[in-house]
Parts: C-alpha cells; structure tokens; sequence
C-alpha cells in the first residue's frame, strides 16, 4: 500500500534540487537507487524503503494532468511543468517501520515545489495527526 504524492515544478529538478529536498525530507536517511536508476529511494538505517521518488517526466500535454489529478490542480500547474511522483510506503497503521512516511513524501516534495516553484498534489488528504518520524527518533537518541 503506497501513498502518493505530486510535484509538479517549474523548472527540470536539478541534482541539487532534488538532494535539497531529499535532506529537507529527512536528512538522517540513506539513499538508494532503484528501478534501473528511474527511482530512488530513501531508506532508514535498516535499508526498509520509506519513500520512493521517480525521475521527472515532463509534462507536455497539460489535459493530462487535469484527467489524471483533477481541474483544480490542473489549474495551478506551472507552464512549463514537470511531474515528480513520491510514494511513501505504508502499512496498515499508516507508517513504514514506525516512521511517518506520508510527511516525508510531503516534506519532500514541498522542498522541491520550494526551490523550483509549482504546486504539490495527494491522493489522500495531507495527513494532520502527527506521527513519529525519523527526525523524532534521532532526536530521542541524542538525549
């Protein structure tokens, strides 16, 4: 079961930009490629995937983000446009190894959407109940 979350951005995110985002996501979490290099994931020390982002796409027919994510975000979509799409991974009690997945695809793609402007869409509303994340856990270890 995933979570998914959109950037739609501006500008093609650069390494820089998306290594921003990444940190701003959670910067104690390690990075993984996947998918013949088309994905990378962000994992926790145990190697567990918590989010999985996949390569921009550019966004060439603007109806297609309208059919596929609804006139509302299609009518804050930039103009140039490309799609980022964040997965976080979740179980059944909404967190992938007690962390709370859903805010790191947030994190994540508000950082990118930050640098590069553009807009952020979810399939779910964005979670309000705060849940431990990865940020929680290392700041319980540093106590």
């Amino acid at each position: 079961m995933t979570y998914d979350v959109v950037a739609l951005v501006r500008k093609d995110p650069d390494m820089r930009a998306l290594i921003d985002a990444m940190v701003e996501a959670g910067p104690e979490l390690r990075v993984r490629g996947a998918g013949g290099g088309a994905v990378v994931q962000l994992r926790d020390d145990d190697g567990t995937p918590l989010v999985s982002i996949e390569a921009a796409q550019r966004v060439d027919v603007p109806g297609e983000v309208e059919r596929l994510l609804g006139a509302e975000t299609a009518a804050c979509m930039p103009d140039p446009c490309w799609w980022v799409e964040v997965r976080a991974s979740r179980g059944t009690d909404g967190t992938a190894a007690g962390v709370d997945t859903a805010g790191l695809a947030h994190r994540f793609a508000d950082g990118l959407v930050g640098s590069l402007g553009g807009t952020v869409w979810s399939a779910h509303p964005r979670p309000t109940a705060r849940r431990r994340d990865a940020r929680d856990e290392r700041n319980e270890d540093a106590r």
